[in-house]
């Protein structure tokens, strides 16, 4: 059967993966623009924080960048008719091209929005109006697109930041978007014009799921790859993870990207609406980046105070968090101790008055009848005597090779 255009353009496209050089995500964004509105509003029918009728504002819309008058365009700038929200939506081809910096921009202004209104993102279009010799174009987009929506605009104090990704990048982007989406998640069908063709634009967008950097060049995953993908012992959304915290504290630990930091500066309603991953804090799944896990106890003082003061900075949060009554983070017994190094490495620190001396002095025997271990993240020294901590694998290797100890002896 011959193929017909939609078709035939589309594999084209497709084909344009194994190309050099060629840019996938400019081609693709004009052909999503014009069926967005639609198929989002169809894939967030049922999501308790997005659903409603989307409307498009303006693609590629300028953010003005902070102490200057040049921009960081976000792919597309739609609004929620029903919840009066708007929504910043990016587009990402490929596993490769995530960009950290650009999503920072995309949270300051989300921030603004939310203490001030958007007005001032029409105000900001008007200074690099005046700033570029392009300046048609700008007063195009302020006349045609920004303005019919301005008080929609200057009056909305909701922002969300939607990722719409290939399934190879979607661990990459979580903890930085208020939802992430990838091509196989987008609704099949819409309604109104061109549902057949958009039918036909979905099925090849799925391949972008199936392809990143690697299967590109056909390479498999070595097993500490692997093992970073499968980090954690399961997802659960908000009141779950918040009952889980409260219920085992220090005995497991919450993903989320960027840390305590991050996670003191997330609005309230963001964070009731996104799903955790979480681990037990000893003898989890797979390797971690510790500065991506925050320890149960902690998180749930974190998640109590933003409920009661929701407009908190994080410099505020962390104030008014009870200070820690000791300098370490928390105590393990000797085979926690022991696994928790073997996973962790020089990230943390065990703490042990008279060092490395001391502790092959100590038969292995005494060692492991001690009561407990202190244990601390190794950027955490401030006010440590640096002699009475060792590190991570300084511990394995003492117990190793001083001890004759190792991970079969249970």
């Amino acid at each position: 059967m011959v193929k017909s255009f939609v078709e035939t353009l589309m594999d084209h496209i497709m084909e344009a993966m194994m190309i050099p050089k060629a840019q996938i995500e400019r081609v693709v964004g004009p052909i999503l623009s014009m069926f967005l509105e639609d198929v989002l509003t169809e894939t967030l029918r049922k999501d308790p924080a997005l659903s409603g009728q989307l409307v498009m504002i303006c693609p590629e819309f300028p953010l003005k960048k902070p102490d200057n008058r040049q921009s960081t365009n976000i792919d597309w700038l739609m609004y929620n008719t029903e919840r009066r929200q708007l929504l910043f939506v990016e587009l990402k081809t490929s596993d490769t091209s995530i960009n950290i910096e650009q999503n920072e921009i995309y949270r300051a202004k989300q921030k603004a929005v939310q203490s001030k209104g958007g007005s001032f993102l029409i105000e900001d279009l008007e200074q690099l109006k005046s700033a570029s010799k392009e300046f048609g174009k700008y007063q195009y987009i302020l006349e045609k697109k920004v303005l019919p929506y301005k008080n929609e605009i200057s009056a909305c104090h909701d922002v969300r930041i939607i990722y719409l990704v290939p399934k190879s990048a979607e661990h990459k982007v979580q903890g930085h978007a208020d939802r992430v989406l990838t091509f196989g998640i987008l609704s099949k069908s819409i309604t109104g014009s061109f549902a057949e063709e958009w039918r036909i634009i979905q099925s090849r967008l799925c391949k972008l799921d199936d392809s990143s950097q690697r299967s590109r060049n056909r390479q498999s995953a070595p097993p500490s790859e692997t093992n970073l993908r499968v980090n954690f012992a399961d997802r659960c959304d908000f009141r779950s993870i918040v009952e889980l915290c409260k219920k085992r504290g220090d005995a497991v630990i919450v993903g989320f990207m960027g840390g305590e930091n991050a996670l003191a500066n997330r609005d309230i309603t963001s964070l009731k609406t996104r799903n955790y991953k979480w681990d037990n804090a000893v003898g989890g799944t797979g390797v971690k980046d510790l500065r991506n896990w925050i320890h149960g106890s902690k998180f749930s003082r974190i998640i109590d105070i933003k409920i009661v003061n929701p407009r908190l900075s994080s410099n505020d949060v962390k104030s008014a968090m009870p200070r820690r009554s000791s300098n370490w983070e928390g105590t393990l017994k000797f085979q926690d101790m022991f696994d928790f190094c073997l996973k962790h490495g020089d990230d943390i620190v065990v703490g042990f008055t008279g060092g490395k001396e001391a502790f092959v002095r100590i038969t292995l025997s005494g060692l492991q009848q001690r009561s407990h271990y202190k244990w601390d993240f190794a950027k955490n020294m401030a006010g440590k005597k640096r002699s009475d901590w060792l590190p991570g694998t300084s511990v394995i290797e003492m117990l190793k090779h001083h001890h004759g100890y190792s991970s079969n002896q249970r």
